[in-house]
């Protein structure tokens, strides 16, 4: 991993400019404070010297610590093999209502390799023999760098489903993008429905990078929920014709 993926993975790049916002109207703030009362020059001088030299510090902690479920913690104590561990969704688990509520779980990773039709025809053949019996449901969406799944279920197998694939050496750096409560299920008639983004052509690749981003000629998978959620609309609405003419 180059040092700018890992600066930018440890968001030090967000803090320093979130920093730099942050004093920047603390200091507008206070001059004109300081000018209201006659405030010598040295004190804004002093407090100008502070907040500049606060800046370093907020990039060290950024740099050297990581806000994990249970706490925080230095980055190199934190387990890059299982970034989302099962205490993430006990956690949430505190709003479930029963064990049979229906929940719904999106999450996204990077593939250790490069992904191909071969690798999401495993993946839909694993989930049909596994899902059913587990009441789980839901929608897989591949480019060649990157896996997005949406999974629904009830609390218990959703939980022991995610445990299982957050463990799955295929891929890496799992990010928890939603899970919460559904009345019912968006996916139902799939154990697992697969899309892959490997030879999309030009006009729809053309308009999902122009409305999600691009990410090294892939279009970039979305990280918030709502964003998910439009990404499959567009994707399900363009397989309904060529459904159609099966």
């Amino acid at each position: 991993m180059s040092i700018f993926n890992e600066l930018k993975r440890r968001k030090v790049f967000k803090v320093g400019f979130a920093y730099m916002l942050i004093a920047w109207l603390v200091a507008q703030i206070l001059q004109l404070v300081f000018e209201s009362f006659g405030t010598p020059d040295w004190a804004i001088k002093t407090v100008l010297v502070l907040l500049a030299t606060g800046f370093p510090l907020a990039l060290f902690f950024a740099w050297a610590y990581e806000i994990t479920p249970e706490g925080v913690k230095r980055d190199h104590e934190v387990d890059r093999s299982q970034p989302i561990t099962t205490q993430t969704i006990k956690k949430l688990r505190r709003n479930t209502t029963s064990a049979e509520q229906l929940n719904s779980l999106i999450y996204k990773s990077r593939c250790k390799g490069l992904a191909n039709w071969d690798l999401v025809e495993s993946i839909l053949a694993s989930s049909a023999r596994n899902n059913p019996e587990k009441g789980i449901t839901g929608v897989l969406v591949v480019t060649e760098t990157h896996f997005l799944q949406v999974l629904e279920g009830p609390f218990e197998s959703l939980n022991a489903t995610f445990e299982r694939i957050a463990r799955d050496m295929r891929h890496e750096g799992t990010q928890l993008i939603s899970f919460t409560e559904i009345e019912e299920r968006r996916f139902a008639d799939w154990a697992m429905h697969g899309i892959g983004l490997f030879d999309l052509n030009l006009e729809l690749k053309s308009r999902l990078c122009l409305k999600f981003g691009e990410d090294n000629g892939n279009v970039r998978l979305p990280s918030t929920a709502h964003e998910v959620m439009d990404l499959l609309n567009i994707l399900l609405s363009e397989e309904q014709p060529a459904k159609a003419t099966e």
